[in-house]
């Protein structure tokens, strides 16, 4: 049977409907509950409510249609899919039906006994229904007609993926139309808006967003518009690659396994305490900052050259370019997904729309690049406020984000930072915190965050999450009146400020938040102890990192050493290379936060893809296939030398290691080895310590180093398999392409063969194999590499604990069936259905728990 779930703003409209929908039905007994308002009876929309009402219709073994009003009711009820168990997922359909019409529809057909599928196709199908006799009949929107000639080729499509066509599908989206000559429209056909141009970030973002479910067209005129067409229509039926992706993290909601509560009501509810929207999970009692943004009074002026005044324009935006890159690139080295807020602010200062109207207002009114600046913006920022989805309001965030970072640099104003100089503790409280703000906080001193603006989805609550700083939004303004250095308690979790507490309250804030790290540190303390399989077998879990603050995250969280250190972090945003000593000093410092784990380090892993603007580097037309890694280092041996003098210095006395990306060949191996000789006689020469026998390894990332790994590895003391590179080169498929992603499988027979055959290569000649990839730290994959004979584990410093968990559960035995079952299989995704199997089995007989990446997340 099909039940059915209403999910609307108002608890009065929720339950209206599913009144009128079973009465319609004539009483169909069919399962339809209300999921409307808030808890307290407001409007809004309730993450509670929605799981409640899911949760009850799926534990009477029904499958489950989801009609929502309105976007953010959308949002939500996204977010609660995604916490549900996979097997739950894949029995609930939330539907863009009308909300009566397709309710009433809905109840007829599953009151019929049909299936999902059937149920949801009536519910959709009542969209044809009119309400107003005299609508019927009105022409579909206008497209423009192609002229006599012109090729015209057109899809429609519906949006598959879970967060629909905005943020990084809709720039993935404009990213593939770019790349034709056809002119291409994408218009929503479910919301009947117009066409908007698909070679337009902004036009995409405010007019050509979907939501999963609804139905889009796209057309394409021009010589290549077939090929535009079929292109697109791979990107969108692919789900802009998201379809595998681990899902955003969930509104925060207290774990069902910790007993602790809020502290009890104070005895007046009105008087000193403000309820919000929890954000991010956690409990924060410091003095208040409050945080108010520069911000300018901008004059028109008349321009005596118009065309310099262009440049500066040109000129602020190229600033505000790199600007967004060095972000984007410091928030990727925690969590690459949320890094893609700052990418999607790049698209938009890369627009044609955007930037060709700034240059037209100072030309036609030869007026100053300020003036031109903030009409724009403001056009596009109350376009996006009018919204009433949360999306809008995303989107009407990055708008003032960007235009507050291009005001700042063409004023000449230095970057306001006082975020990041905070002389204590504080609680930083602001109307809102738009990306940057939340980015460049001290997350050293920042205890917590109270903002007016934002939502669970909003910017700062996902950094915030990110950071584990606790966090209250969508706060009344009286937030706003708290005078700076007012002591504030923050409950993440509940949603609550409270202000000035009492010293009885701040005893209790202060208990709840030491059960909790209490909590914590359990969850961890046996992080620590070594991946022992039942039977006694032994592997090793490191972490893979990028500075010296994720060396002591690893430390914190059980690394038994660095398996990968990505050395690009030292030669990337500069304008000049950084020397030895400069080099010499950071690995140094990440070997001294290890103490006598071993700390592999990786020699530069650069190319064309990520150009240096000291290295004179000819543009390639593939760079992945280029000069990059170990070809490039062995042609700049100025680059090359300098860094292996530093990391050999840095081995003195440390349990320093070195590894060679890229590899294919037994040549370059050598070339290699004898690169590392020739520095090291060059410290021996000048009478410097340094590490006289250093292990050396290489990455086996490319086919021809995994088939030939018998020729290279009596040269070397270990391999590392680079699976990233490893897939996308032997499926011939790049791992950046999201029209490839269906392609790009680490788990497919081909890829897992070749690692099966490096592994027992290398056990032959006695040298150990460790996995650096994102198979690595995935709980899916971690049994088949232990089953195929890995010797250590290097993943993100976050996923180690569950990791070491995964293979505490496990005998080598029992691995070793399961790879030996898995390597059998005919397709990446068979592979990923057993192995999936395998850890559902193990959780619900009760050997591991759920993965947990973070805690408090």
């Amino acid at each position: 049977m099909v039940g059915i779930v209403i999910v609307a703003h108002s608890e009065q409209l929720a339950t209206g409907v599913c009144e009128v929908a079973l009465q319609m039905a004539g009483g169909a007994s069919v399962p339809v509950l209300p999921a409307g308002g808030t808890e307290d009876g407001r409007l809004g929309t309730s993450f509670e409510k929605v799981q409640d009402a899911l949760e009850r219709v799926l534990e009477q073994g029904c499958d489950v249609l989801v009609l929502a009003d309105l976007g953010s009711a959308v949002m939500v009820t996204q977010m609660v899919l995604e916490t549900l168990p996979p097997e739950w997922q894949e029995r609930v359909r939330l539907t863009s039906a009308p909300l009566v019409e397709g309710a009433i529809a809905a109840v007829v057909a599953a009151s019929g006994d049909g299936d999902l599928e059937t149920v949801q196709r009536a519910a959709e199908q009542a969209l044809a229904i009119s309400k107003i006799p005299e609508l019927e009949g009105l022409p579909p929107p206008q497209i423009e007609k192609p002229g006599e000639g012109v090729p015209e080729e057109s899809a429609e499509l519906i949006v598959p993926n879970p967060t629909g066509l905005h943020a990084r599908p809709a720039a993935l989206f404009v990213q593939t139309a770019m790349r034709f000559q056809a002119s291409i429209t994408v218009q929503n056909l479910s919301q009947s808006r117009p066409p908007a141009d698909a070679k337009s970030m902004m036009e995409v973002a405010s007019k050509g967003t979907a939501w999963q479910g609804e139905r889009i067209r796209i057309v394409a005129r021009g010589e290549d518009a077939a090929e535009a067409i079929r292109t697109l229509q791979a990107l969108v039926e692919s789900g802009f690659g998201e379809m595998e992706e681990s899902p955003p993290a969930p509104p925060p909601k207290a774990r069902p396994e910790v007993a602790v509560t809020a502290p009890p009501p104070a005895e007046d509810e009105m008087e000193g305490r403000l309820r919000g929207i929890p954000a991010s999970s956690g409990i924060a009692v410091a003095p208040v900052f409050q945080y108010r943004p520069l911000t300018w009074h901008v004059e028109h002026r008349v321009v005596s050259d118009v065309q310099a005044e262009v440049s500066r324009l040109q000129g602020a935006l190229e600033q505000a370019r790199q600007e967004l890159l060095a972000l984007q690139q410091e928030v990727a080295a925690q969590d690459p997904q949320t890094a893609r807020i700052f990418e999607f602010q790049r698209m938009m200062l890369e627009d044609p729309v955007l930037t060709g109207a700034m240059e037209e207002k100072i030309r036609k009114r030869v007026s100053n690049a300020e003036v031109a600046v903030e009409e724009v913006f403001n056009e596009w920022v109350a376009q996006f406020a009018q919204g009433d989805s949360e999306l809008s309001q995303l989107r009407a965030a990055d708008v003032r984000d960007i235009h507050r970072r291009l005001m700042r640099i063409l004023v000449g104003a230095e970057e306001h930072d006082p975020l990041r100089a905070l002389s204590h503790p504080m609680i930083v409280v602001a109307k809102d915190l738009t990306p940057s703000d939340t980015a460049r906080l001290d997350r050293e001193r920042v205890k917590g965050i109270c903002a007016v603006g934002g939502g669970v989805t909003s910017h700062v609550a996902i950094l915030a999450r990110m950071w584990g700083i606790p966090a209250v939004v969508g706060l009344s303004e009286k937030v706003l009146e708290i005078p700076d250095g007012t002591m504030v308690a923050v409950d993440g979790e509940a949603g609550l400020v409270e202000v000035s507490p009492s010293q009885e309250r701040l005893r209790q804030y202060e208990e709840i938040r030491v059960q909790r790290e209490a909590l914590a540190a359990a969850a961890l303390s046996q992080a620590g102890q070594p991946a022992i399989t039942l039977d006694g077998h032994r592997v090793e879990v490191f972490a893979n990192i990028g500075d010296v603050a994720s060396a002591r995250e690893a430390v914190d969280s059980g690394a038994e050493g660095v398996g990968l250190l990505r050395t690009e972090f030292l030669f990337v945003d500069r304008a000049t290379m950084p020397d030895e000593e400069e080099q010499h000093a950071a690995y140094r410092a990440i070997a001294d936060v290890l103490g006598l784990r071993p700390l592999i380090i990786r020699t530069l892993d650069i190319g064309g893809d990520k150009p240096l603007s000291y290295l004179k580097l000819s543009p390639e037309a593939n760079p992945f296939l280029g000069v990059r890694a170990i070809r490039l280092s062995l042609s700049h041996p100025d680059v090359f030398q300098p860094q292996l003098r530093a990391i050999l210095r840095a081995g003195a006395g440390r349990n320093v290691w070195v590894m060679f990306p890229m590899i294919s060949t037994r040549d370059e191996v050598l070339q290699a080895l004898e690169a590392l000789e020739q520095a090291k006689a060059n410290l021996e020469r000048s009478g410097i310590p340094y590490a006289r026998e250093i292990p050396v390894g290489i990455m086996v990332e490319t086919p021809a180093a995994a088939i030939a790994a018998d020729l290279l590895v009596p040269l070397v003391d270990f391999f590392s398999i680079g699976s990233n590179d490893l897939t996308q080169y032997v499926l011939a498929c790049d791992r950046g392409n999201e029209q490839l992603q269906s392609l790009y499988q680490p788990l497919d027979p081909a890829v897992i063969r070749l690692i099966q055959q490096v592994i027992e290569t290398a056990h032959r000649f006695g040298k150990k194999v460790g996995l650096c990839g994102e198979l690595a730290g995935e709980p899916i994959a971690i049994p088949l590499l232990l089953g195929l004979g890995l010797d250590e584990f290097s993943m993100t410093p976050a996923a180690i604990p569950y990791a070491k968990e995964l293979i505490r559960a496990l005998s080598i035995a029992e691995a070793r069936e399961i790879a030996r079952q898995a390597i059998l299989l005919p397709s990446a995704a068979d592979v990923t259905r057993y192995l999936k199997d395998v850890l559902r089995n193990l959780q619900e007989s009760g050997r591991i728990g759920s993965p947990v990446r973070a805690m408090g997340t």
